[in-house]
């Protein structure tokens, strides 16, 4: 083997094993984030959907109205609020937002053009804090004279009365707290998201028109790298069989290769299952409790996500490597050798000899 093949050969090796793995890690990416459904499956499946109102309203704590602060952790607030926004709502326009933000990735679209409409879910919220409030209020005794004059000189608490004044109703106070709520900036403060609207502070530009303008151009390109570097792995495999002194040498060479990255990966694989699960996911921590556990899940699914691709090209990359490493040894069993194919023609030149004389 001449020195070029030499150099060539030690270039190849290295670049051999560094391929196989950002391959892998390369094409487990790529199937993951370029996916709308595997991205709606793993949101959908975290329980973020279910907890989102929680979410918020553990965040919110109070809101205020003209006629009492509402705890944002009572029971019937909570399940008023859950009511108004269900979980197939936040669901449907997450998944409708998600589409619009690939076809905008995919360059089908200027920028996404989703629009989620919060308006009837804030009206729908406040009806059912007045219901309760009314409810609340007309289960209320009368107010004594002394009561009345304490309320009427401290202000009316609708929200947390243990009586109801004279000359207050129950609809009336209700129709009050429901007026307040409907201009309230303490719960859904914005009733429509859109592109357009969600910019950075201090910008009135669009973030998708501003520092995400580029995002989609690299994301296409992204698209495009698993298969540029399945035929890099390839040709340099390759190259690695027909550079060694004999092909069957080089053969067994990427063989052993293959098997060795395969069962390292079969190993990371297990290993960072286990540890994810174990060490990092327990470690997550956010203030708000109710967002944890779905972030928790969310990091708990998306490394299952990458640990199924890494025993896919683990085993592939196994048996690839077993299966060449066997062809290898069988090409080179059937080959005579070199002191067989001497002794072969020692003998023949010995017969014409003889033959002659």
């Amino acid at each position: 083997m001449n020195i070029v093949k030499k150099i060539a050969l030690g270039i190849l090796s290295p670049l051999f094993i560094v391929l196989l793995f950002v391959w892998a890690f390369d094409v487990g990416f790529v199937r993951t984030a370029t996916h709308p459904a595997t991205v709606k499956k793993l949101v959908s499946d975290s329980g973020i959907y279910n907890s989102a109102i929680p979410s918020v309203l553990q965040q919110t704590k109070s809101i205020d109205t003209s006629v009492g602060t509402i705890s944002a952790s009572d029971p019937d607030i909570q399940k008023a609020a859950n009511a108004a926004i269900t979980p197939q709502f936040i669901k449907q326009n997450t998944e409708t937002a998600i589409d619009s933000v690939y076809q905008w990735l995919d360059g089908k679209t200027a920028q996404p053009n989703f629009s989620i409409d919060l308006s009837g879910a804030k009206t729908s919220f406040a009806n059912n804090v007045a219901a309760v409030v009314s409810q609340r209020l007309s289960s209320l005794p009368a107010c004594t004279p002394a009561q009345s004059v304490a309320l009427t000189a401290g202000g009316f608490d609708a929200i947390n009365a243990t009586c109801l004044p004279r000359g207050v109703s129950a609809a009336d106070a209700a129709a009050q707290v429901k007026d307040s709520l409907a201009g309230s900036s303490d719960f859904l403060d914005k009733t429509t998201l859109s592109a357009d609207n969600i910019k950075n502070s201090g910008s009135n530009q669009s973030v998708f028109a501003g520092q995400l303008k580029n995002v989609p151009k690299q994301y296409q390109k992204a698209k495009k790298t698993p298969l540029i570097l399945g035929i890099l792995t390839i040709l340099t495999g390759i190259g690695i069989v027909f550079l060694s002194s004999s092909w069957q040498k080089g053969l067994r060479h990427v063989g052993i290769n293959l098997v060795v990255i395969g069962l390292l990966m079969l190993a990371f694989s297990y290993a960072l299952n286990r540890v994810v699960s174990t060490n990092v996911v327990p470690k997550i921590k956010i203030d708000n409790a109710v967002l944890q556990t779905d972030v928790r899940n969310l990091a708990t699914d998306l490394t299952q996500q990458i640990d199924k691709n890494y025993w896919y090209f683990g085993g592939l990359y196994t048996v690839l490597g077993a299966g060449g490493i066997a062809a290898a040894e069988i090409f080179r069993r059937r080959q005579p050798s070199p002191t067989h194919t001497t002794t072969a023609t020692e003998s023949t030149t010995r017969l014409i000899s003889v033959k002659k004389g």
